[in-house]
This record gives structure tokens, sequence and C-alpha cells, in this order.
């Protein structure tokens, strides 16, 4: 088995609780819909959440706001809390320096929510991280206290019940990454933090461990507003030491989706101690790869297709909606118990991409699973996958014969597909977009242009 085959059987594997391990995947994710939907205390009972072992309950559906322009965060973060998207998870750093703007739009937002009562408190949960600058017991300390500051007015409102994650971002500065200037940062930095510890990238090895003994603290601190802790970025020889010399075992692990696929030992590990996984890096990783992967990407469209299908039928899509692509790919993820935090500016993309439409779609099956776990490796990878997808049609020559030419409009020309005889079919693979011409004689008399219509995965049937 390739080895890339062999990652995506663990990860299947490794996302499934052990009880279950013996039902099949779809019967899985069938479970998932009716677990996750149930109502916990201050959460919707209609968007996807997945519980801590901290006890806490968390929204599998959020907005990554961690590099975002600041100027548009306070009204991008109000419209995702509204009721046509009930984005209640935002995920940012503290050293995106964005927190009170998160929290302003946070408070707008739930200000301009419709609710049964005035006493009604929102549940809003927000991840933020302290940056691998401010690593060590002291440091992260402050980093913490500054974090909580900034998002005092949300964490303050009355009508807002904020749920405060806290992780580590990195677990040390590392020379060989271009990015990152461990000297330079230190130099950098206010007295203030420099005097609160020691320079973390002097001790790479123990200066995150200092971090974590300052979130256990927090955490078990009952007037600490921290409600769990976690790590971004770590890798399985990190986490390990991690759960051996915890007094807290981590809440949740934030990773990107390579890591997903690519690293089934750390997922397994993560599953076996039921850490909560966090995915980023969705649309740059993925979706917006598309070009590298034409086919695989087609695939996507095949099951978008099928999905949109099935939710017109219930009414839960309109007729002239689709599906996307990368709204197939959060959901596989939500189906999963995998926490989802894209990031958009795009109002649009952001209801695409929001609680209430993810929570729609349904559950996929064997095959869908299947088919989505191979076109999303292959985006990642940028092997393609060896087959492309179809929309197939079927040609019905009924009272004539007729000769059908594909026509390459980029170049202008055109080439004869086929010859149909009066009262025979013809099937063809192709495209959405592509345009053919029919003739009724040889010598190209009569021409008739026929653009395909439809989508990937559709079959129609063209009577001439």
């Amino acid at each position: 088995m390739k080895r890339s085959l062999l990652a995506i059987t663990l990860f299947y594997l490794a996302i499934q609780p052990h009880s279950v391990r013996s039902e099949s995947l779809f019967q899985r994710v069938k479970s998932f819909v009716t677990r996750n939907n149930k109502k916990s205390d201050g959460l919707l009972d209609d968007i996807p959440n997945s519980k801590l072992t901290s006890g806490e309950e968390i929204p599998l559906v959020g907005l990554g706001v961690g590099n975002m322009i600041p100027a548009v965060i306070p009204a991008i973060v109000g419209h995702a809390l509204q009721s046509d998207k009930k984005i209640r998870l935002f995920d940012t750093s503290n050293a995106s320096k964005n927190e009170k703007l998160l929290a302003q739009g946070i408070v707008e937002g739930i200000e301009n929510i419709e609710k049964s009562s005035d006493d009604e408190k929102v549940e809003v949960h927000v991840v933020t991280k302290v940056w691998y600058t401010h690593l060590g017991f002291e440091r992260t300390i402050l980093a913490v206290n500054e974090s909580i500051e900034a998002l005092k007015p949300a964490l303050e409102h009355p009508n807002v019940k904020l749920q405060l994650h806290v992780m580590i971002n990195w677990p040390r500065c590392y020379d060989g990454v271009p990015w990152m200037n461990c000297e330079q940062e230190e130099n950098d930095l206010p007295e203030e933090v420099r005097q609160a510890g020691p320079a973390p990238h002097l001790d790479k090895s123990n200066a995150w461990k200092g971090s974590w003994k300052a979130l256990e603290t927090l955490f078990k601190d009952k007037e600490s507003p921290v409600k769990s802790i976690g790590v971004s970025n770590f890798q399985l020889r990190e986490l390990e030491t991690l759960t051996r010399m915890a007094s807290v075992q981590p809440h949740m692990v934030e990773t990107n989706m390579w890591s997903l696929l690519y690293d089934p030992l750390l997922i397994d590990f993560c599953h076996k101690r039921s850490i909560h996984l966090t995915a980023f890096h969705l649309m740059e990783g993925i979706v917006r790869k598309a070009e590298e992967a034409p086919f695989a990407y087609h695939h996507l469209l095949v099951v978008a297709n099928e999905l949109s299908k099935d939710m017109k039928a219930n009414g839960d899509l309109a007729d002239n909606e689709e599906l996307t692509a990368a709204q197939v790919v959060l959901a596989w993820l939500v189906q999963h118990s995998v926490s989802v935090i894209p990031r958009t500016t795009d109002l649009a993309h952001l209801r695409e991409n929001s609680a209430v439409s993810l929570a729609k779609i349904p559950s996929m099956t064997d095959a869908q699973v299947q088919k989505v776990a191979h076109s999303v490796e292959a985006l990642i990878s940028g092997e393609d996958v060896p087959e492309d997808a179809f929309l197939k049609l079927t040609f019905h020559a009924k009272t004539k014969d007729i000769y059908l030419y594909w026509h390459d409009h980029e170049y202008g020309g055109e080439i004869q597909v086929a010859k149909i005889l009066k009262g025979t079919t013809f099937e063809e693979s192709t495209h959405p977009g592509h345009i053919f011409r029919i003739y009724e004689s040889e010598d190209k008399q009569n021409m008739e242009v026929f653009t395909v219509e439809g989508n990937y995965g559709d079959h129609r049937n063209i009577e001439l």
C-alpha cells in the first residue's frame, strides 16, 4: 500500500471513537450528527458542537481572525454571530494584537442578535494563543493576562457568556524558519516582557514547559476565565513529553491539514487521549490549489453536486444554489468532530462556511467520505488523482443522422467526436462549459451550437 493511502486509512481509524471502530464509517457519521447537535448549556442546539475533556462544549465551526485586516474585524465578527450564520467560535492569538477588536465585534454582534429575553446570555468561544516570544511561566502569565484585559468588554458584557481557550502557539522559535528571527524578536520585546523571565530562545527544549505550567495554573484558578488549554503546531514527541509531565492534560490540539493526513501517529495519539482537534490552513492549503490537482477538485465538485441534490430534495437548499468544494471539505471535517476555523472577510463566503450552512449538509456516505479524503490528499500533495470526473451526456439522434464536433473555444478549432446514426445514441464524458457543434451533414450544413450546462456527476440526455 502506498504511504499516502496508508495515512488516509490511519486517519479514518484515528478519528473514530474506539467503541465504534467496528461500525461502518457511515454509521459513525450518522451518530455524530445526533450526538453533537444536542443542546448544551448556553450553546445552540442547531449547530454542531463537541465536548472537551474539560467538560466544556466547543463549536465545531468557527472563524479565524488571527491575521485578518484589523479594520474589518469588528464588522465581520458581528456578521458571523447573526442568526443566519451562528458562528460561535473565534480563533486568534495574542501576537495578532487584535483581541480588543474581536471583543468589540462580539459585543456589537450580540447586541444586534434577537433574543427571547434581555437576560439571556449568548455563549461565545474564543481561542487565543501565547506566542513563542512569551514562553516560560512568567511570560505566559503576562501574555494571558494581556489577552484577558483586551477581551474584557466581551467577558464582562451582561449578555455574553465568553468561554476562553488558551493555547501555546509554538513550542519554540525555530532558527531554520525564514520568518522567525529568534534573537531579533527577543531584542524587540518591551522591557516588561524581557524582565518577566529568561529569553525562551536560549532554552528551546524547556521554555514551553514553563508555559504549560502557567496554563495549568490559570485553568485550575476558579476565578480565571480560562476554560480549557491546549497547544498548536506541536509535534508528536513534544506532545508525548507534555502528557507525561502535565497535571492537566491538553484539551485541544490545533494543527494544519497536512498533519491530519500525513502524521497519523500524532492524530492517533490525540484520539486515544480524547484531545480535540482543530484544523487550520484549509482554504489556502486545499481549495485554492485546484489548478495543481484539477481532477481531484472535480471529484470534490461531484460530491458537492450529490449533496446539493439531497439538500434541495429536503428543502435545505434553494434551487439556484449549489454547495462549493470548500463547503464539502469543511463538512467532511466537521462530520468527523474536527473543528474548522476558515478565515474570510467576504460576506458570501462567511455565510457559505457558517455553522448554519454546514449543519444542513447531510451525512456523507462511505463512498463520498473516501472520495473527499483522496481529493484532499491530492490537493495538498499536488499529485493529482489518476482519473478525472466528468459530466456525462447521452446524445439521441431521433429523426436523422447527426455529426457531432467538439469546439475548442480557446484555439477556435473543432474535432469530430462521432457520427450518430438515426435512431441511435452516443455517450460522451465532458466538462461543464464545453461547447459542441452539431451538423446535419458531413459538409457541415445547418450548424447548431450546444453549450454543456450542469455539474460534475450529472448525466444529461440530449435529443437531437
